[in-house]
């Protein structure tokens, strides 16, 4: 994978980073089910419930 794409890709997925009170960095599941390119959370989900 080029070095650009990577960077690309972890620069997305800091922009959608939650963060509690104490600094704590957290993602939540409906972000990240687009991020990673799935169109319905029942694929998503699948398996995980």
């Amino acid at each position: 994978m080029k070095k650009e794409l990577i960077t690309t890709l972890t620069d997305n997925f800091e922009l959608h980073a939650q963060q509690t009170e104490n600094g704590i960095e957290y993602w939540l599941a409906r972000d990240l089910q687009h991020l990673l390119g799935y169109d319905k959370w029942e694929n998503f989900s699948k398996g995980y419930l």
